[in-house]
């Protein structure tokens, strides 16, 4: 396999609905935007740490600024997700190499809560999965997700991702305790789920 920082990689993701790129100049102020709708920043606050850490737009684009330089880097791919007909951005998807050895990645994602239920979640996460499998050459990609956050754990489910492992209650917040599902995918399974369910 070719060193990391050799590798040509694809900065925009398309289908029919939606575009998925690596963040440019310019995208902090719909970033932060994104977090001020549809309460995304209260509803978000529990899963991604930038709910509470970016409350303005300087902030947003420091932070995009520093997403792409994470690109360039091979640290993390951190993409925006956006509505091809409204260039309207609504997500974001980011996948963190853990072992380029294996090469093992995670995938998360994050999404507009005024936009759940429609399927670009779904949509988004195969997409991400091509990028993984065709061009980050990844072995295996795991999820790892809150036990409460169903909508995640059905996500992972939904792709074919096989549930691992579940440390039960260790984490707590405001009282409340929580544990993880791991979910994880090889390579052979993903050629598999192409030739069926992600077609």
């Amino acid at each position: 396999m070719k060193h990391k920082l050799l590798l040509e990689l694809s900065e925009i993701l398309e289908t029919d609905t939606l575009v998925i790129r690596k963040y440019r100049r310019g995208d902090g102020e719909q970033y932060n935007a994104l977090f001020e709708r549809n309460n995304n920043r209260d509803l978000l606050k529990e899963y991604v740490d930038e709910a509470t850490e970016i409350t303005t737009t300087e902030e947003a684009e420091i932070k995009i600024r520093e997403h792409a330089a994470e690109w360039e880097a091979r640290t993390r791919f951190v993409m925006g997700l956006w509505l091809r007909t409204e260039e309207l951005y609504i997500g974001q998807i980011w996948i963190e190499p853990k072992n380029w050895e294996v090469p093992l990645f995670e995938l998360g994602y994050l999404l507009d809560y005024g936009y759940h239920g429609r399927g670009f979640a779904f949509e988004a996460a195969k997409l991400s999965l091509r990028f993984l499998f065709d061009e980050l050459h990844a072995h295996k990609v795991i999820i790892l997700t809150r036990n409460t956050n169903e909508k995640s754990w059905r996500l992972a489910e939904r792709l074919g991702f096989v549930r691992e492992g579940h440390p039960r209650e260790c984490r707590i917040e405001n009282g409340r305790r929580w544990g993880h599902y791991h979910y994880g995918m090889l390579v052979g399974e993903y050629r598999t789920k192409q030739k069926g369910t992600l077609q």
